[in-house]
């Protein structure tokens, strides 16, 4: 086994990753299908044993995993997915089951260790470094972004403010003071944050020292991350927007990172830590190459709860590195399956909205109204700058994207909420 720093994205040669990914597969296929009570089920029932799953090709003998089998099977403390002892767990996180029963992912030691480190990778790449000073302002507590970010920024050694969400007007006054160097969040809070540093007279190029962002935890765009950019002046001190991407299941924040070189369009993913599968969300099939589909995870890693064959809904595709970083990319993750809007016989994807309104500075905020019965399309679209001219511009553009025409309702400034966690843009009634 190849031995290298877990936290640095360029240890390793695409070759090694490989070699790597390959022993840990063999060893992670054993253990699982050997402890999980769950898993030894479905191999059992397949006919299978673990002889029969060599190498990560023979995946496809498998059936996926699904967030109902983890809302069924896995709670609570983790349940039949536990490969561990009850007593080797030392936390969970999980989601906030406003839906029904809650995703729980559980954590060894080990698990945290191994979490710091991919997040401290994450943050390597984007180009965080022991100097920085670092607002944290994802939520802490069971999203696991605050602490997911917060321990991969003391595994490099920089400063971390662990401020979470909310108090928005005293958060510009410790950005300014502190000298924060670099600001996570959701990119709809980073927006937000950034219309509060402009109410508050301050110019984030003359006046802050911020030069990167880390949005994560909601589907965006490119244009997003341009206006974030644009917003918070990070351009002026040769920094930028670099988008963080993971999810409850997978272990949190620090499955994949953008680069400097990614411009927006990709992200690296961890291969050494991941086995990944892009299928048709409809047949389950895999697509090759470069063909958009449905991420799939399967860990090599995790040691209290790992998953085999994840379905995680989220809408990607995976091409080879192009730059110095060896690990391959998925490109930005613009939504998920479930995300799509049928209205009238067509597909509406919110991303493609999001991505017509952030080309426009004047426009402070959205929210996207689908009534069924009657039909009718509706975009309140809040700005201080209304005209006709404007609500035809968007019109047109909008239904280029989205195959139907939407209503454009102007609002005042203030109206519309602002989101300190995942934004919810689109109400369907």
């Amino acid at each position: 086994m190849i031995l290298y720093d877990e936290t640095d994205p360029k240890a390793l040669t695409k070759d090694e990753i490989k070699v790597v990914q390959q022993f840990r597969f063999r060893r992670m296929i054993k253990r699982v299908l050997e402890n999980s009570p769950f898993y030894r089920k479905v191999i059992k029932e397949k006919g299978l044993t673990v002889d029969d799953i060599k190498t990560p090709d023979d995946l496809v003998k498998l059936p996926f995993t699904t967030k109902d089998d983890l809302r069924k099977y896995a709670y609570p403390y983790g349940g039949d997915f536990l490969t561990v002892p009850l007593s080797e767990i030392v936390g969970w996180h999980m989601t906030s089951g406003t839906t029904g029963v809650p995703t729980v992912g559980a954590y060894t030691k080990s698990d945290i260790e191994l979490w710091a480190n991919l997040v401290a990778r994450s943050l390597r790449t984007a180009g965080v470094t022991k100097d920085d000073i670092i607002a944290n302002v994802y939520g802490y507590g069971l999203f696991t972004g605050g602490l997911g970010l917060h321990i991969g920024a003391q595994k490099i050694g920089a400063k971390v403010i662990p401020w979470s969400t909310g108090r928005t007007e005293a958060l510009v006054k410790t950005l300014k003071e502190f000298k924060v160097t670099v600001i996570t969040g959701t990119p709809s809070y980073e927006l937000y944050i950034a219309e509060k540093i402009r109410e508050a007279g301050i110019d984030p190029e003359k006046d802050l020292d911020l030069r990167l962002a880390i949005p994560g935890a909601e589907a965006m765009t490119s244009e997003m991350l341009s206006r974030i950019e644009k917003e918070l002046g990070l351009k002026a001190r040769g920094g930028g927007a670099r988008e963080i991407y993971g999810l409850t299941e997978a272990i949190g924040p620090g499955v994949a990172q953008e680069c400097p070189e990614d411009e927006h369009t990709k992200m690296h993913i961890w291969t050494d830590h991941f086995y990944v599968e892009i299928i048709d969300p409809e047949t389950g099939e895999r697509v090759g190459e470069g063909e958009e589909g449905e991420l799939v995870i399967t860990h090599l890693t995790r040691e209290g709860m790992p998953l085999i064959r994840y379905r995680t809904r989220d809408m990607t595709k995976l091409e080879e590195s192009e730059d110095d970083i060896p690990y391959p990319t998925i490109s930005i993750i613009k939504g998920r399956v479930d995300d799509v809007i049928f209205y009238k016989g067509v597909k509406i994807y919110p991303t493609a909205i999001n991505e017509v309104i952030m080309h426009y500075p004047e426009i402070k905020e959205y929210k996207i109204i689908i009534t069924r019965e009657p039909a009718k399309f509706e975009i309140l679209v809040e700005t201080d700058k209304p005209s006709e001219e404007l609500r035809r511009k968007l019109a047109a553009e909008i239904q280029g994207v989205a195959f139907a025409t939407p209503e454009i309702q102007f609002v005042s400034p203030n109206t519309l909420p602002r989101w300190e966690g995942k934004s919810k843009r689109v109400e369907i009634k």
